[in-house]
Parts: structure tokens; C-alpha cells; sequence
């Protein structure tokens, strides 16, 4: 104890230091000179968030305007920067805080990645003169992107280790050290593995008895190597990297890494406890109270968490509460630059939000308490300001953290959990009436429902307690994780209903994993059949991720085993888990697989007699009319992939990608469209048909899924040039050949069924179709987010468009989800047909079933308008206009299928006619053509501005989320055509169902599974006229033209709209 006292007195005195206290006399050594004392960014950092805002404190109080500022965009790293006038970006007005003391500054526009930046200040006065940096100039460099594009992935070409923390100087290696790495790639995280580098390792920290016990963590590109003990001082470590080690795009570190520091002694150590402080006592919406306390160097409500994003909004934020406890080397031995850690498992609490879709439509739910729990030591320090020599000037503190951040209820834990690694504090440090206070501020940049980076600005303040003698204890962590969620999910068979082939299994916990705990075949097992499975696993938060080798298979069991010997991070064990699933059984022939979603463009083979695309016009889907509307050729921002799902398995051997330059290879190929010298593709007319043709291969990485393909290319893709991606298959039954699905010729599902490409020319199920050539043209990136859905059907399982005995069905309770009733309303039978019914054995071959999915871009909050009048709607109770999320639906084909009529001829001869299987094309908002249509895309106002905006161009069907008082609901009134192409007719007759328009007004409620993922339900609020006409002939002889009147009722149509799931 009395060791305990000589070490925090000593500490205390010492910290005094820090900054001068307040009441001390001024000094005026330095009168002369106006300092900037503190900046985040802070010169030369690099990692640096694009939306991240300028911060800057100064010595004295500043008035400034935007003259004062110029932020400029610089050649490249690590070159000079001069301010030619072209390159400066634009900056939103300057915000004082703190009275005038510091200043923030927002770029008017996200900043780009992987790029040097500089902010110059001009004549800003203070009382003591001109404030300025050294060196002219504060220096940041961008981060990478952690996903897109290859190049956007890497700061290099070649991998390398860019940071190492601590660096050995100024920041020292200590006995109590984490070491953090970063690259300048992103990495495949699967290559790291702590061990013996000898041996099967690719990461080893040695010491004097060898490999050091340790945790490795890992994301990104970064890297952490946490000691399980403390480590000696005064004796010699070697960090080892092999060149095994792979970044984003395979390269290996080539030569590998070593490094060796000699463990500095930190000991007799002080712990010094710092309270958190919370900025109000509000316990509704903490962070926007009006009394909320603002920080220091942002102004914004000190240790408040926003998560800013296009699905969550601007508005809401978390308020952190708790008490750090920091272990401190002893000072005097570290005077200049203190070394600090505190210990993994330590917990900051945040407060409840209630989450809001596009920040302003309530979601239905709330987060409960949001924990960050340290998932390493967190390495800090101490260190002399770098701007200034003042006195008074703070010191500079820096705070290295790897945190999972979770929430207490499962929809949100599902949605939000995961690891947030180097996580990096930039602060200063002041001792003001003998407490510590240190203000400090960081960015974290979490994923939102899988789908989304979100932006968070972190404006700490933590102060010391006065008597630290008698400052809170650590409260021991007690509590055994729990499981909160599981998917895939079971339904009361125990099927897992919502799950498909490709999907992983995932298990959320309420609070963090030990990894050490967890070990393949022994702590954690997945098992088919009883057998062990080879699988892959990730922790991500206090999220559990299995990736199996083989993916899941329809109709196979599965049980998932957690021991009891996993543990949280502080040894409390988890109660043993044993959860079982089956996944849907499929009976029947196997359908040839189509494509139900593709992105970018519509999933079917165009007529090629009628495209154009230099003209923006991509034509209608072959076998459809030549009225049809014609579809506009889509853009696809350049950071973007091009995503393809399947209604079946497809073989992955079948999808034949080359990667390189070269055209015209392979069953899945990407090129770039030649052009002319203006960008404007060039159009061969050759045999009646508009040909275009590849200028080059477009290389990158193609992820082949068991029922999706994702295509990334190695560069953005570039603003306004043509490009195109070609699904190939096999045209008729007379050409396929043997190897087709081996070749390249085709790709194919696993019962080698080739693609159907042109459903609506009713091929028969030997046969494949056209070469689907999917056009498209680069653009910039987005704000909006793309959200993927997937319905997933009740009954028709194996997607042949059928009802088939032993499919699940109805099990008694109704019409199941993705179904649609169908009524007959009345009939004309011109005196040939009557008695028109459904017919069916069992009620689900009397209804529709779908099978599709469903692409959406959402853009955040806008006033809410009308979906028919397109008016402006206005609350009734706050007199304002309302406000709601906008969506764009991307139109897409849905199967449907077979429904049998059963009709009497002349009164006496029953006749059933089965539809079979039937399509429901979902149509543009806005045509390609003509241009004199009504909805042409391209539509012009008198004085040349567009009638539809740059959104509405594109042709998405408008859709709302909309707060209703039981909850959310989406809205979207959608036209379709609808095709029954191998419906035949008694005496060979003729039929309508080709091309027949239908509108429907659909609507229904927004809720979240307890999984996270969001489930969109939609009912049709209209009832919905299917007008049938027939046309019979004997020989060439017309006879009649009765007329079926079906109808859809109104609430007959439900679907399903299902998130993908949230890790993936």
C-alpha cells in the first residue's frame, strides 16, 4: 500500500506537468507566437476516415472565416503539395467551439480514398501573433477502402507492413506492450496464424523461451499481437512474419518481416482512474439534450457515439459512461513520452437508442445498453505536444484500441455486433485542479446491417478522480455470455425455412468470446448427419460466424456444438450450445436454373433486333412483344461488383472466368464495350440483328457462391464508358454437347441442366438460350446503399413451377408467405366455354407461388410523396411536411407458378388447362424509348432540365418506408407484365398472357429479425383484374373468343422480402 501511494503522489506530481494547471501565472516566454496546440487529424496520420471532420485548437481565441482555410488535394503520398488553385476542395463554413478557442472544419464532400491531403491556415491572428504550423502545412493521408475494387483496397501494389505500434520511438516497447501492425493492403485474414513460424506459423512473437502465448487478432489491414502475460524486461523480442502472409489480392509478403525490440521496464507501475464523464443526466436520448455538455475540441456532446448512414440517419447517438482504469509506467523513469495500457475485458457502457430507419421512421426497436468491451490492452501514451514548446501547451495523448461494440436486445446486437479494430485516439492532456483531464478524438466506422459503413465521431473527455485512493475498484466481470440468436433460424418442424445453399451459420452472444477458447472438432463443431463438417470460423463482435467447406444442402441436417469450455474474455464458460436444423427438403425434378436477380440490368437475354445501346436503350427480353417497353441501360457506380443469384445450385466448375484482357473467354466474361472517339458504344448491324462488340477483358476477382456470382474488377469502374457482362449458355437443344458444362460454353447447375436465358420462348428443360449480354455504363460512386432481398418460397422448394407432392405446403395454417390467390371473377364464353373454376387436388395447387428477389437502392430520408398523386404529404400533426426513407426498386423477373383451369366445352366436355409455369416482369418507371413516350427517361422540361431526376433516370420503381402508428411499412406500387408462355389451349388456341399489364399497389409492415436482418411483408391493397382472352379455331375456322375474368383479391398477393444475412 504504501508503494501503491509513493507511485500515484509520484505520478500526480508529475502529471502536473502536463500543460501547466490551471491557475498557473501565464507565461509570456513565447508572446510572440499564436500555436495551434492541438489538430485531429494529426500531422501525418494516415488511415484517416474520407468523412472525417478537421479539428484544431488553438493557444489563444481566433475569429475566422473561410479565407483562413484552404484544404488541398495533394499529388500523391509523401510528395509536395503546392496550392495551384485547381486543387483545393471545398469546405463547408467554419464552426468555433469552445468560445473561440478551436475550430471545425467538414469538406463539403466525402474525401477520396488513399489520398494525401493538406489543410494550410492563412493569417489567423491571435493575441500572441499569427497561428501557423511548422512546416507550412497539416499532412493526412486517406485510407484504403475494405472492399470494392482492388486498387481501392491497396495503398501498394506490393504487400508490406506500413505501421508498427509502438515503433520503438518516440512510442517505446514495454513489458506491458501490444503490438499493433497495419499494411498497406487489405488482407486475407485467413493466412494469419499465430504460431512457431518454423512450424505452421505465419505470426510469431519470440522471446527468450520461445513463441510468446498471445491472441491475434485481425481485420482489414490491420493486425494486433496481444501477450497473454506480461513479458521481461530488459530482455530481446522478435516479431517474425512469413511470406505465407497474403494481402487482398494474393501477393505474399514477399521476403516476409522480423523486428526486435528490447521490453522497456515499466515498473513500479500507478493505476490512475478516470471517469467518463457523462455530458447530462438525461436518460431519454442522452446526446441530444439540450443541456448535454459539448466537448471541447469538437462542440459536439462529449463521450456521445453518433453512427451516422444512409440507413440509420444523422440523428441518433449512444452516450458512453464508465470508469477506465490505466496502468501507468513509472513516470519518472519516462518523463517525456509515459506509457500507459489499459487491460483487455474493459468495458464502457453506452446508452439506449431507439433506432430509426433513415434517422427519422421508427424502427420498432431499440438497442438496449450498448457495450464496448476492450478486446486487447489498449496501448497509450503520453507525449510532448508537437506543435508548440509552450508551458502552457497540453500534452499530446494517443490511444490505440481494439473494441467489439454490442448491443443487449438481439435484433440490434444481430445488426450491430462486430469488431472494431485500431480504433486511434488523438487528444490532450491537462491537469486542472490536481485531476487529470484528458479530451480526445477518434473516428469508428461500423457496418450497418451488413450493407452499409457508417461514420462515427468520438468526442471523449475523461477526467481523473481526486482521491485515487479511494477511487471504484474494477468490477469483476461475472456474467457468462448468452446466446441471443441463432441462424439459419427453425421454424415449429425444425426447418430452416429462411436459409439457402451459400449461407453461413451464424450465433450471436451477448457479449464477446475468448478465441483462445474456441478450436475446430473440439470446443466447436458443426455436424451433418453426426458427422463433423469442415468449416471455417470468424468472431466478429460477439458474433460467431461458421463458413462451411461444402455449402449447405437442401434437405440435410445439421447440428451446431459449443462446449462448455468456451469462455468470455474473462473466463466465465457459455452454457453448452447444441442447435439443430434442417434445411428444406426438395423433391421432384430439378428445373433448369434462370437468373431472378442481376445487377446491373435485367435478368434475361435482350432482342437484339431492337436494342440500342448507344441510344441508352437495352430493348425487351426475347420472346416478349415488340410494344414492350424498352429498358434503359443501367449505371453501376465505379466501386461497385456485379452481382448475379440463380434459382438453382450452379456448378461451379461450369462458371468459366479467364481474368485477363482477352475477349470473347469463358462461360462468365466482362468486358469493355468499344467505343467511338465521344464514349459512345459502336453498333454492327449484322443479319437484322444490333451487335456490339468487346474492345477488352475487364480483370478481377469472381466469387462463384452455390447460387450467386460477385464480380469486383481491379479498377473502378470509369465514369461514363461502356462496359458489359455475358452470362453464356447454350441457344436450342440440336447444339448442346457433352462438355458444355465444363468447357466454357455454358454455365450450369449442379443435375447439369444448362442456363435458360429467354423463359418467356418456353424452352423445353433440355435446352439453355442466347448468351445473356448484360450492358452497362460506369459512374460515380453513391451515398445510397444497395440492400439485396430474397423471397423465398412456401411450397415450390425446387423451383420448377410446380406444387409438388411432398413439398412443405401450407401444413394447415393458410396460405403460406410468397403465395398468391387467385379467383375467378366471372367469364364470357361466347358460347363455347363455361364454368370456369380453379381446379386443385390440395388448396396450394389452387394458388401462386414465387420464387424470385429483389435488388433495392436505398437513399435515406426525403418528404414523403404521394405514390399516385405525387404530391407532397403533410403531418397533420406537426403541420410540416412528412418525412419517410425513399427506396428504388430494381425491376426483375419473378416465377410464379402453375395454376389449372378447368372449363366445359359447349357445356359437356370438361377441359383442363394448367398455365404452367408463369413470369412476372417488373417494368421501369421510365422508358428508353420511344421518345415521345409519356414516361420517356430522358424527358425534358421547356428549358431543357430533366423531368425525372438522376434517380429516376435509371428507371427504379419509387418506393417508401413509411412510420405508420403499427410501425413501419414499405410502399410501392408496381407495374408488371405477366407471361404464361407454355400455357396451351384447347384446339390449339390462342391466349392473352403474354405481355399483360398489371398494376400492383402493394404495401405492408417492416420488422426485424432476431437475427438483425430486416423482413419487408407486402400485401396488395387493389384488387388485381387478370383479363384472359382466348382464341379458338378449328383448323383455320375462328370459332369464339371467350373472355376469363380472374382476379387477384385484394390481400391475395403476400410476399416476403428477406434481408440477406448480416455477415457473410
Amino acid at each position: 500500500m504504501k508503494l501503491k501511494a509513493l507511485c500515484l503522489a509520484t505520478s500526480a506530481a508529475l502529471l502536473a506537468a502536463c500543460g501547466g494547471e490551471a491557475g498557473d501565472k501565464p507565461s509570456y516566454d513565447n508572446w510572440q507566437v499564436g500555436d495551434v496546440y492541438y489538430s485531429y487529424p494529426y500531422d501525418g496520420q494516415d488511415g484517416v476516415s474520407p468523412k472525417t471532420p478537421l479539428v484544431l485548437r488553438f493557444s489563444h481565441k481566433v475569429s475566422v472565416d473561410d479565407s483562413n482555410f484552404a484544404l488541398l488535394e495533394c499529388p500523391s503520398v509523401g510528395d509536395a503539395c503546392e496550392d495551384t488553385g485547381g486543387n483545393r476542395i471545398a469546405l463547408e463554413a467554419p464552426q468555433a467551439v469552445d468560445g473561440g478557442m478551436g475550430v471545425v472544419l467538414q469538406p463539403a464532400a466525402p474525401l477520396d480514398l488513399t489520398t494525401h491531403y493538406r489543410l494550410v491556415l492563412s493569417d489567423i491572428q491571435t493575441r500572441n501573433g499569427n497561428a501557423q504550423f511548422d512546416d507550412g502545412g497539416l499532412d493526412f493521408v486517406t485510407r484504403m477502402a475494405s472492399s470494392g475494387p482492388l486498387s481501392d483496397q491497396q495503398m501498394a501494389p506490393d504487400l508490406a507492413v506500413s505501421k508498427v505500434i509502438p515503433d520503438g520511438n518516440p512510442l517505446q516497447f514495454m513489458d506491458f506492450s501490444t503490438l499493433r501492425l497495419q499494411f498497406n493492403q487489405q488482407l486475407d485474414v485467413t493466412t494469419l496464424v499465430y504460431g512457431e513460424t518454423d512450424t505452421d506459423g505465419s505470426v510469431e512473437l519470440e522471446g527468450p523461451q520461445g513463441t510468446v502465448p498471445a491472441i491475434l487478432l485481425a481485420k482489414g489491414n490491420a493486425v494486433t499481437i496481444d501477450p497473454k502475460e506480461d513479458l521481461v524486461a530488459g530482455k530481446s523480442y522478435t516479431l517474425k512474419l512469413t511470406d505465407s502472409v497474403r494481402g487482398v489480392g494474393q501477393d505474399g509478403l514477399t521476403g516476409g518481416y522480423t523486428r526486435t525490440w528490447t521490453a522497456g521496464d515499466s515498473m513500479p507501475r500507478a493505476t490512475l482512474v478516470q471517469e467518463v464523464v457523462q455530458a447530462t443526466d438525461e436518460t431519454v436520448d442522452p446526446c441530444n439534450a439540450p443541456d448535454a455538455i459539448g466537448a471541447k475540441l469538437t462542440g459536439a456532446a462529449m463521450n456521445c457515439v453518433p453512427v451516422q448512414s444512409t440507413l440509420l440517419g444523422s440523428k441518433d447517438a449512444t452516450l458512453q459512461s464508465g470508469d477506465v482504469h490505466a496502468e501507468l509506467a513509472f513516470l519518472p523513469n519516462y518523463p517525456d513520452v509515459s506509457p500507459l495500457r489499459i487491460a483487455r475485458n474493459s468495458l464502457l457502457t453506452g446508452s439506449n437508442i431507439e433506432v430509426k430507419v433513415g434517422g427519422d421512421v421508427a424502427a420498432g426497436i431499440e438497442t438496449g445498453a450498448i457495450s464496448v468491451t476492450f478486446l486487447s490492452d489498449a496501448s497509450g501514451y503520453l507525449l510532448p505536444n508537437p506543435y508548440s514548446d509552450s508551458h502552457e501547451a497540453p500534452k499530446q495523448v494517443k490511444l490505440y484500441m481494439d473494441v467489439s461494440m454490442t448491443a443487449e436486445n438481439p435484433e440490434a446486437n444481430g445488426a450491430l455486433s462486430q469488431t472494431l479494430m485500431h480504433v486511434e485516439l488523438n487528444g490532450m492532456a491537462l491537469v486542472n485542479d490536481g485531476r487529470m483531464e484528458i479530451d480526445a478524438v477518434g473516428v469508428v466506422e461500423p457496418t450497418v446491417l451488413g450493407q452499409e459503413t457508417a461514420f462515427g465521431l468520438l468526442s471523449f473527455h475523461m477526467k481523473s478522480y481526486e482521491d485515487q485512493e479511494n477511487a471504484p475498484a474494477v468490477v469483476p466481470d461475472m456474467t457468462a455470455p448468452v446466446l441471443q440468436s441463432v441462424a439459419p433460424a427453425v421454424n415449429d418442424n425444425g426447418v430452416a425455412d429462411m436459409a439457402r445453399p451459400g449461407d453461413p451459420v451464424i450465433l450471436n452472444f451477448s457479449e464477446p468470446l475468448d478465441p483462445a477458447t474456441l478450436e475446430a472438432g473440439n470446443s466447436l463443431d458443426l455436424l451433418s448427419g453426426g458427422v463433423s463438417q469442415p468449416f471455417d470460423w470468424e468472431l466478429d463482435g460477439a458474433t460467431l460466424i461458421l463458413r462451411p467447406v461444402s455449402a449447405l444442402a437442401m434437405g440435410a441436417d445439421y447440428q451446431v456444438q459449443l462446449s462448455g469450455a468456451v469462455t468470455d474474455l474473462a473466463g466465465n464458460p457459455i452454457s453448452p450450445v447444441s442447435s439443430s436444423f434442417s434445411m428444406p427438403a426438395v423433391v421432384g425434378e430439378a428445373a433448369p436454373p434462370i437468373v431472378m436477380t442481376s445487377y446491373p440490368g435485367f435478368p434475361c437475354a435482350s432482342d437484339k433486333e431492337h436494342w440500342e445501346i448507344e441510344a441508352g436503350n437495352h430493348g425487351f427480353c426475347e420472346g416478349g412483344k415488340t410494344e414492350d417497353d424498352r429498358n434503359p441501360v443501367p449505371q453501376l457506380p465505379a466501386d461497385r461488383s456485379i452481382r448475379v443469384s440463380f434459382s438453382q445450385d450452379i456448378d461451379p466448375d461450369s462458371v468459366v472466368f479467364e481474368n485477363s484482357e482477352a475477349c470473347g473467354t469463358g462461360s462468365f466474361r466482362v468486358e469493355k464495350v468499344e467505343s467511338d472517339a465521344q464514349g459512345v458504344p459502336v453498333r454492327y448491324d449484322e443479319d437484322g440483328k444490333r451487335k456490339y462488340r468487346c474492345e477488352a477483358g475487364v480483370p478481377g476477382t469472381l466469387k462463384v457462391g452455390a447460387r450467386s456470382l460477385v464480380f469486383t474488377p481491379n479498377e473502378p469502374w470509369e465514369e461514363g464508358v461502356s462496359y458489359r457482362y455475358l452470362l453464356m449458355s447454350v441457344n436450342g437443344t440440336g447444339g448442346q454437347q457433352a462438355d458444355d458444362c465444363s468447357s466454357g460454353e455454358a454455365i450450369c447447375s449442379v443435375d447439369g441442366k444448362r442456363l435458360q436465358t429467354a423463359v418467356l420462348r418456353a424452352p423445353d428443360a433440355d435446352m439453355g438460350g442466347p448468351d445473356m449480354h448484360l450492358h452497362f455504363t460506369g459512374a460515380a460512386p453513391r451515398q445510397s446503399v444497395y440492400q439485396p432481398l430474397r423471397n423465398l418460397p412456401t411450397a415450390d422448394l425446387n423451383g420448377n413451377g410446380h406444387f409438388d407432392a411432398g413439398e412443405p405446403g401450407y401444413g394447415g395454417n393458410g396460405p403460406g408467405v410468397n403465395t398468391t390467390g387467385l379467383v375467378v371473377d366471372s367469364y364470357d364464353g361466347d358460347g363455347i366455354l363455361s364454368d370456369p373454376s380453379l381446379v386443385c387436388d390440395v388448396p396450394e395447387e389452387c394458388d401462386i407461388h414465387v420464387v424470385g428477389g429483389l435488388n433495392t437502392e436505398v437513399f435515406g430520408s426525403a418528404v414523403y410523396r404521394d405514390l399516385q398523386t405525387g404530391e407532397m404529404v403533410i403531418d397533420p400533426e406537426t403541420d410540416e411536411p412528412l418525412r419517410a426513407v425513399r427506396v428504388g426498386l430494381y425491376p426483375t423477373m419473378i416465377q410464379a407458378s402453375s395454376v389449372t383451369l378447368l372449363v366445359k366445352i359447349i357445356s359437356l366436355i370438361p377441359s383442363e388447362t394448367p398455365t404452367e409455369t408463369q413470369y412476372m416482369r417488373m417494368r421501369y418507371s421510365c422508358v428508353a424509348w420511344p421518345e415521345d413516350a409519356e414516361n420517356f427517361c430522358g424527358k425534358t422540361n421547356p428549358d431543357g432540365s430533366y423531368v425525372y431526376d438522376e434517380i429516376e433516370r435509371q428507371g427504379l420503381i419509387p418506393g417508401w418506408i413509411v412510420e405508420t402508428e403499427s410501425g413501419p411499412e414499405f410502399r410501392a406500387d408496381v407495374e408488371v407484365y405477366l407471361d404464361a408462355p407454355d400455357m396451351h389451349i384447347v384446339l390449339d388456341g390462342s391466349h392473352s398472357l403474354h405481355s399483360a399489364p398489371l398494376t400492383l399497389n402493394l404495401s405492408g409492415p417492416v420488422a426485424f429479425l432476431p437475427d438483425g436482418r430486416m423482413v419487408i411483408e407486402q400485401f396488395n391493397s387493389n384488387a388485381v383484374p387478370i383479363d384472359v382472352k382466348l382464341g379458338i379455331e378449328l383448323g383455320f375456322i375462328p370459332l369464339a373468343n371467350p373472355e376469363i375474368y380472374l382476379q387477384i383479391p385484394q390481400n391475395g398477393l403476400h410476399l416476403q422480402y428477406l434481408g440477406e444475412p448480416i455477415k457473410q
